[in-house]
């Protein structure tokens, strides 16, 4: 194991490091740590020597068994992760020695691996010790290092059980370090400011008027909070979806407008669009990646990349129906859930993703069909103009991420006008007095430690609880918490799929649910997009659905008889003896079967290709449709009819089925990186409630084609 893979594990993994000091009780800053920056300083608790420490792979706390669970090659002993004061971290780490001293007096020399800078935080310097391989079960150990002759004070650690270890070295004291707060753990959903959401909405409108455009203009924190909404003077009112499907009939619907297949040619207020154009933006970005309702459009649709025959679908095939406003999950959703049409930038300060601005103007609510010809939409153009002085990091934009080689779209736009930007008060237009400015919003989210992976969770879903259905084989809480701890472990070792700096691990939102679909509990690694919040449990709900017994009695029974007799016909029964991946529903929901081969039929639970659209994927859809419609006039309702499925469900990778002792208990499931990683990390979480493989969905054939079960990433570990 090289020190560079060793900075890779655990460099964007920080905030656990953080919130290590933070439960240590290291609240206050403490000025003392700037006197003590020319001294060779291993830092410890507040109110005692005991050392700040973490498994430099899994990040849990001592005690640290001797040897881990994952093996380096020649050997497999566990890595400790040690917080330095008055080091360079330039230091090589050949310069550093450590050993560790036991209760019997016995000294242990520690190799030092890694040395490094901890992000954000100048005064404190990472060290990567091994422990010895002659270590047992020994119980505390006091550990010092030494660089040119100075030696530190020495901590104390605990190898194989806390306690039993040597009196602390005479005139030892406490020795923490200076912290700022737990990153992601701020009480608003971002730091937008009335006055930034003001200077954006005028940068936003001074552009469109110069190029003599009326749009409307919506800001979203980076939870998908509206911010404000500004309708310029001769903006039209509305906008009707066009999927790139067959087109619109014209049989009027009173409430939505022209409705045909699925939503296409559906009219709805501009506004609407505007946010969910604005929330995508912010949902989807992070300060490793940036994307936009383009980048969205991009990786939903047929074909990927979109335009180019015999290509599988879109990696995020269907994720357009998430986030929805009729969702039990996150709140407040999006009023047309994640949108794919061009016109829409990430908002960001000091390269921290906070909201993101949409604009809606040309009367149409689509995905561009033909990104090869670089077209530039006003929209886009507009969304541009308004993020002046907000950009992203450009390292981190979405045409600097590639996926299976495929570079993503970000935005077409070469310049965009910079005009004097006209007083907030002198805007031509109006705010929606429904909504005002504002600032950012109270966050969704407080900051948790699960399986010693710093992260984020409701308080709706946390602690994590039992399926509330007993039986001798339901879930109990503490298995729920081992099932999400897994998951969590594993991601903080998986090599990420749209994040950047390459060498990042990956940051997803694990989910369990029983099998009626209740939320048994939701974690967010720190940094995690928040779209896959809500698809996380889309798909574990899907997995239980799809797996479960009476899924197709339930769906006759809400009216979707077709389908279940298409997967009939299939030789698919959807009785419970098969165990569904959402990799292996949403391969059965694709206008091609096998995926991505044109010109042959659709799979049982989608629309065929000729009437096929974003707007029209099939099963997805039309289980949503009527509610979603109802939320959209005023009323509320959950997404479906199906009381397991109330967010509706989701057909790209990411999700298992969970057994015990053979019988289906729930499922697990993954969202916010790349499909392949969704699936290995659902599988992490899932080791020991894995399907009996007879039951697999792999071991199933549906018109000669092998059905599949999950997909691991090449290489997946960092």
């Amino acid at each position: 194991m090289t020190a560079k893979s060793f900075g890779r594990r655990w460099r964007f993994s920080f905030a656990a490091f953080l919130w290590v000091l933070a439960m240590a009780g290291l609240s206050s800053l403490l000025q003392s740590s700037r006197a003590q920056a020319s001294k060779l300083v291993l830092i410890s608790q507040e109110t005692s020597t005991r050392g700040i420490a973490l498994d430099s792979v899994t990040l849990k706390r001592e005690p640290f068994d001797p040897t881990s669970e994952v093996s380096w090659g020649n050997d497999n002993q566990t890595r400790i992760m040690l917080f330095a004061m008055g080091l360079d971290p330039k230091t090589s780490a050949t310069s550093i020695t450590a050993n560790a001293e036991d209760g019997s007096n016995k000294t242990y020399s520690l190799t030092v691996e890694y040395v490094g800078p901890v992000p954000e935080q100048s005064w404190v310097t990472a060290i990567v010790v091994r422990i010895n391989e002659q270590m047992a079960d020994v119980g505390d150990v006091l550990i010092g290092i030494s660089y040119q002759g100075i030696n530190s004070n020495r901590v104390r650690v605990g190898v194989g059980h806390v306690g039993d270890g040597p009196p602390d070295d005479v005139g030892a004291a406490p020795t923490p370090g200076t912290i700022a707060p737990p990153v992601g753990a701020t009480a608003t959903a971002g730091t937008l400011t009335t006055s930034d959401v003001q200077t954006i909405i005028a940068q936003a409108v001074s552009a469109a008027a110069s190029l003599n455009r009326a749009v409307t203009v919506a800001v979203t924190d980076k939870e998908g909070n509206v911010l404000g909404v500004f309708k310029m003077t001769g903006a039209p009112a509305t906008t009707q979806f066009r999927g790139g499907g067959p087109g619109p009939s014209q049989t009027p619907n009173p409430i939505t407008g022209f409705v045909s297949l699925g939503f296409d040619g559906t009219v709805v207020p501009a506004k609407l669009a505007a946010i969910s154009k604005a929330g995508t933006a912010a949902l989807f970005s992070t300060r490793g990646n940036a994307f936009t309702s383009r980048t969205a459009g991009f990786i939903i649709q047929e074909h990927f990349p979109p335009g180019v025959d015999f290509k599988s679908g879109g990696p995020l095939y269907g994720v357009q129906f998430s986030s929805l406003p009729c969702s039990d999950i996150k709140m407040p959703g999006l009023p047309l859930g994640l949108s794919g049409d061009p016109g829409s930038a990430p908002i960001y300060k000091n390269g921290e993703a906070v909201g993101g601005v949409g604009i809606e103007g040309d009367g149409v609510y689509t995905v561009d069909r033909d990104p090869t010809d670089f077209d530039q939409p006003f929209e886009e153009v507009i969304a541009v103009s308004a993020t002046r002085g907000f950009e992203s990091p450009s390292l981190i934009r979405g045409d600097n991420i590639l996926v299976d080689g495929i570079r993503l779209a970000y935005l077409n736009v070469t310049s965009a006008p910079n005009p004097a930007t006209i007083a907030f008060g002198s805007l031509p237009g109006a705010i929606d007095p429904l909504l005002p400015v504002r600032a950012a919003q109270p966050s969704q989210f407080t900051a948790a430690v699960v399986g010693g992976i710093a992260g984020e969770v409701d308080p709706r879903f946390f602690p994590f609880i039992a399926s509330p259905t007993l039986t001798a084989n339901s879930l109990t809480a503490v298995e729920v918490n081992t099932i999400i701890s897994h998951a969590a472990q594993q991601a903080n070792i998986t090599r990420a799929a749209i994040r950047q700096p390459l060498g990042s691990n990956a940051r997803v939102s694990i989910a369990v649910v029983d099998t009626n679909g209740v939320v048994l509990g939701v974690f967010r690694q720190t940094d995690a997009p928040v779209f896959g919040f809500d698809v996380s449990v889309q798909k574990a709900r899907t997995a239980a659905f799809y797996s479960g017994a009476n899924a197709a009695t339930l769906l006759r029974g809400a009216g979707f008889g077709s389908y279940v007799d298409r997967a009939a016909a299939d030789g698919l029964k959807l009785d419970g003896s098969v165990a569904f991946t959402d990799r292996a529903g949403g391969f059965l929901h694709r206008p091609f079967f096998p995926d991505g081969i044109n010109n042959s039929p659709a799979g049982p639970f989608s629309r065929e290709i000729n009437e096929w659209s974003v707007f029209n994927v099939g099963l997805q859809l039309d289980l949503i449709k009527t509610n979603l419609q109802t939320v959209l006039s005023g009323g509320a309702a959950p997404c479906t009819s199906i009381p397991s499925l109330p967010n509706g469900i989701q057909i790209f990778p990411g999700s298992m089925p969970l057994y015990k002792n053979g019988v289906l208990v729930g499922a697990i499931g993954i969202s916010g990186d790349g499909v392949d990683q969704d699936d290995l990390i659902a599988a992490g979480g899932g080791a020991g409630f894995a399907p009996p493989a007879s039951i697999r969905s792999d071991q199933v054939f549906v018109r000669g084609v092998r059905l599949p079960f999950l997909k691991f990433p090449r290489s997946p570990n960092l």
